[in-house]
């Protein structure tokens, strides 16, 4: 349909009436008519034509005119669609290959593990190894980093979503411009993808930016800015190891990321950029004007976005912050309790096998978790109290040859250590980082325990009360074909070279003899084999100690330090008495605090929770109860009890008067010694129902002997730490309750060296499954020295009967002891072949003369007869004379010459006047003995010439021990009264001993009549 046209007044044509089909005809006519116009004059060459066409004039005239507009448009719509669907095809087909980032903790980056008291408030250090890191909530990070690091980073973070087009842009442009430049146009979303997806992100490539970028977006959808800017902070480089603000405000300048001032903020805030370049920790490359003019820069680009004035920009630019830079230090400068922390990074290591952690972790392995926070077991109360008395006790250490100590404190009923002390110096070179509470030490006699609750648990006539021999002879494992002093002879000997003969379990024990305890271990399963006894008794001991392999004998010329199981073999009865073989000591303090428990054997642990990087646990300590994974009723309650009932009893002990600590406050200790036979290791255990301790000490090669005794150097420990961690408890004490089923029964009355006397007739404990041996009336009278049927030459001092209602046999459970177990007559029927009626017994002749002033010496000289007076064929009778008045015996002398000897009671003071009987009697190897008496008549001096002698001081402090007392006449001698050691002698009441006695020592100060007063060193 055509349209009409109508010509208004100004002359223009307008047209009415025009329909949608007809606009168009007249559009695409007039479209026509344009082009025509446009290409009129092109020539008919192809080539001529193009050329025409391309003309610069002719192409503007074009794409300036409507027609252009149009194409224009066109195209970039056309491009815009095409863009649009090509970028949606990129991002499926690399989305699918990449995996979502749900977690910004980073904690399989690697990173420090931090470690902290039972509280979780002390830190106590960390450990890493490549990466050094320690994540923290935003809230504990300063306000002036977060806006430095956006200021100088990425000033738009707050607003774009993960990417920045003009970076990107400005980034490309210069990478075209200038080849081999880099040139960043990352956000601090796209660095912290980089910094988070270390496989690929390093690249830098146009596919790796797509990822990048798509990560990026992604990260923006799934988190809060707060929480990305945070976790950037967190894992940012700042130079040397140090990733994150946290370990680079406390490297840098000794405060917390939350604590750093506005200076400081700048500082770190410049150096992510280029961390080689700008930590002045990278002495190399570190460049201070680059550095100074990038610290500059940060502060001017706060004050750019509003977060800091000019003033304040300009006064922080004057701060001299180089000045404040710490040096660096090593890992562990600084580290509290390092050998605790030690223990419980091994401690993580096993449970979490392939974590990188532990002794056996390859170097920078950090496949596994890392970053964690760990909360210890650790109390600093019992911690200090353990590096305490280690460091007062050095000089006692260093007196006897040996320089390193270790102790061990458990809280029993939970299982949890403490406290630990590892060695003397941590930092010690080659030898330092030796964990000693970690490391295979023999045990000696504090393994002990483990046999004899083994041998109670089960055998049917074991208890308290039950006899072992300890009598020479041929055991498991000691032929005894040679009765000479080791190395030349092969009998097993105990400290005193002495072998008292019948002894009950509690005295055994408590006296700390060798030869029952073999015994025990080799008859620990009633009518079992000797083997399967002994391993019945590992198996106990490692049971206990809650690991499997916790008590390990090892190959003759293995390297026992690196503890490989292909090493180990079987054990043997010297294990029995902790002879070449090895423990350690935390384990073994929880073996005791097994028994501590009545039996129950729990996991003990150094860790009550870890924490990963993101803050969530880990792992949280619960405590064991019967019937979890681990806790293990080892022994029955009643020969649990037994055992701590005789470690417990001061009587039974062997220790020397006035250092018997078993009683304190009311709590029943249980004390343990332990010494190697080669002298290398020393120990001492103790535990309650509430405390487990153990120390150790030795050489830091362990093949120097120690100057025994040991109890000397291992006392000041166990005993002071035990007894002030009772104190720090606050708690009553709570002694072991005796289980419903314990007997009460008669017993063999015994003793051994420096035990007491127990009375007759004498009772003890036992288990409830006792059954006592058959009695018998059958006797017979043996040789004590040889352990055969004495004949009518025995001498009176050497025969012994066995057998009978009231002999030792009565209660003995010895399958290796010559006469058998009760009632069942001697097994060996050979006759005594060491004495002879041609044998000539020794000598002794008695000299008595006065002093003066109420003063006597009393003196026995004494020759050999037939036999020696003492002899290495019978160590266990060493020649003896004794000097006695009255029936008092005044004086003893053992272990005499093997031709001759005397004895002399010097100063003698009767305490009246009047005639005494005076007899020296001599007994020699094989047990002949003589006597010499006469009758004397003493005078007492009528009135003392001045008071009576009395100490007052016996302190040791600062490397020295001093006394002082009143009283006496001079000169004066001072002495320990266990060893007789002179300590000093002088004219006047005080003086010095330049070493430190350990506390509990024994002293005596004696005047020139005689008179004398007793007291034990206190610090």
């Amino acid at each position: 349909m055509g349209a009409r046209r109508v010509t208004t007044r100004s002359g223009r044509v307008l047209k009415v009436n025009t329909s949608l089909g007809g606009r168009w005809a007249e559009h695409q006519v007039a479209k026509a008519r344009r082009k025509v116009e446009r290409l009129r004059g092109q020539p008919k060459s192809r080539l001529k034509r193009l050329a025409w066409r391309l003309n610069p004039r002719r192409q503007a005239e074009y794409w300036f005119s409507r027609d252009g507009a149009i194409t224009a448009l066109k195209i970039t719509g056309v491009a815009i669609f095409l863009f649009f669907v090509l970028s949606i095809g990129v991002f499926a087909f690399f989305r699918k290959d990449l995996q979502a980032i749900k977690d910004l903790s980073n904690s399989s980056l690697g990173g420090s593990l931090t470690f902290y008291d039972r509280t979780g408030k002390v830190f106590l250090g960390q450990d890493y190894d490549k990466v050094k890191r320690v994540p923290v909530p935003g809230g504990q990070i300063s306000q002036y980093i977060k806006d430095a690091t956006v200021a100088v980073e990425d000033r738009d973070f707050y607003s774009h979503r993960g990417f920045d087009l003009r970076g990107i842009l400005r980034a490309a442009i210069n990478d075209i411009w200038h080849r081999g430049a880099v040139q960043g146009g990352s956000t601090i979303t796209q660095q912290l993808v980089k910094l988070s997806t270390t496989d690929w992100a390093q690249e830098r490539t146009v596919l790796t930016k797509i990822k990048e970028l798509i990560l990026a977006v992604q990260m923006e959808r799934e988190f809060s800015k707060d929480e990305i800017l945070t976790q950037y902070l967190n894992i940012a480089p700042y130079g040397s190891l140090d990733y994150g603000v946290q370990v680079a405000a406390s490297d840098y300048f000794h405060v917390s990321a939350k604590k750093v001032s506005l200076a400081q903020a700048a500082m770190l805030a410049a150096i992510p950029k280029s961390p080689s370049l700008y930590s002045p920790y990278n002495k190399q490359l570190f460049d201070k004007k680059a550095f100074m003019d990038r610290y500059r820069y940060v502060l001017d680009s706060m004050v750019e976005i509003g977060k800091l004035s000019k003033q304040r920009a300009e006064k922080a630019k004057k701060v001299n912050i180089l000045a404040q830079v710490h040096d660096q230090q090593s890992k562990f400068a600084g580290v509290i309790a390092p050998y605790f922390m030690q223990a419980a990074e091994n401690e993580l290591a096993t449970k979490f096998p392939g974590s990188g952690l532990g002794p056996g972790a390859a170097k920078g392995d950090s496949s596994g978790p890392q970053a964690w926070k760990v909360i210890t077991t650790l109390d600093m109360k019992y911690q200090r109290l353990a590096e305490r008395k280690v460091r007062d006790n050095i000089p006692n250490l260093n007196a006897h040859l040996a320089d390193q100590s270790a102790v061990v404190v458990e809280d029993v009923p939970t299982g949890q250590y403490l406290a630990l002390v590892g060695g003397l110096d941590f930092n010690a070179k080659g030898y330092g980082q030796i964990n000693f509470a970690q490391w295979p030490i023999s045990p000696g006699s504090s393994f002990k325990p483990y046999d004899y609750a083994t041998l109670i648990d089960n055998h049917t006539n074991a208890g308290a009360g039950s006899v072992i021999y300890d009598s020479m002879g041929p055991i498991p494992g000691y032929p005894c074909t040679s009765r000479a002093l080791p190395p030349v002879g092969n009998c097993l000997y105990d400290f005193d070279r002495r072998a008292p003969g019948p002894m009950t379990i509690r005295y055994a024990l408590g006296g700390s003899r060798n030869i029952p305890a073999v015994k025990a271990m080799a008859m620990a399963i009633q009518d079992g084999e000797v083997q399967e006894s002994i391993d019945k008794t590992v198996e106990t001991a490692d049971r206990l100690m809650n690991n499997g392999a916790a008590y390990a004998c090892y190959k003759d010329g293995s390297d026992v330090t690196r503890e490989q199981k292909a090493d180990r073999t079987k054990c043997y009865t010297s294990a029995g008495i902790g002879d070449g073989a090895f423990l350690h000591l935390d384990q073994h303090t929880n073996g005791l605090a097994s028994l501590g428990r009545m039996g129950l054997s729990i996991p003990a642990t150094y860790i009550l929770k870890v924490e990963g990087a993101d803050g969530k646990p880990i792992y949280e300590w619960k405590q064991p109860r019967k019937g979890d994974i681990g806790v293990d009723q080892v022994v029955r309650p009643e020969a649990a009890y037994i055992v701590n009932n005789i470690l417990s009893d001061g009587n039974a002990s062997y220790f020397a008067f006035g250092t018997k600590f078993q009683d304190y406050n009311g709590w029943k200790i249980a004390v343990k010694t332990g010494t190697t036979n080669n002298a290398t290791d020393g120990l001492m255990m103790a535990y309650t129902t509430k405390l487990a301790v153990g120390s150790w000490i030795g050489y830091h090669t362990r093949t120097q002997a120690v100057i025994p005794p040991m109890e000397n150097i291992t006392m000041p420990l166990t005993r002071d730490i035990i007894q002030e961690g009772l104190a720090l408890t606050g708690e009553k004490p709570d002694n072991w309750k005796q289980p419903s089923g314990i007997q009460t029964l008669p017993s063999f009355s015994s003793r051994v060296a420096y035990a007491t006397q127990v009375g007759v007739p004498a009772t003890d404990v036992f288990p409830s499954w006792f059954v006592p041996p058959g009695n018998s009336s059958r006797t017979s009278v043996i040789d004590r020295v040889s352990n055969k049927l004495a004949t009518r030459c025995t001498p009176p001092l050497a025969r012994q009967t066995v057998g009978g209602s009231s002999s030792p046999n009565q209660f003995s459970i010895d399958i290796f002891y010559g006469p058998g177990a009760a009632g069942s007559g001697p097994r060996n029927r050979s006759h005594d072949d060491v004495h002879s009626c041609s044998d000539d017994p020794p000598h002794i002749t008695l000299t008595i003369s006065s002093n003066g002033n109420g003063r006597y010496t009393v003196s026995g000289a004494a020759s050999a007869g037939t036999h020696p007076l003492t002899s290495g064929s019978y160590p266990q009778f060493p020649g003896t004379i004794s000097l006695s008045v009255g029936g008092t015996v005044i004086k003893t002398c053992d272990s005499l010459p093997a031709e001759a000897g005397t004895c002399s009671a010097i100063n003698y003071r009767p305490a009246n006047s009047g005639d005494r009987e005076v007899t020296a009697r001599v007994t020699d190897s094989v047990l002949y003995e003589d006597s010499a008496s006469r009758t004397y008549s003493f005078h007492a001096q009528s009135s003392p010439t001045s008071t009576p002698i009395s100490f007052t001081t016996a302190q040791a402090s600062g490397g020295n021990t001093k006394f002082a007392w009143t009283g006496g006449k001079g000169p004066f001698e001072v002495t320990r009264t266990d060893t007789g050691e002179n300590l000093c002698s002088v004219s006047d009441r005080s003086c010095v001993y330049h070493a430190t006695l350990p506390d509990g020592t024994a002293v005596r100060v004696e005047d020139s009549r005689g008179d004398h007063d007793e007291t034990v060193v206190s610090s």
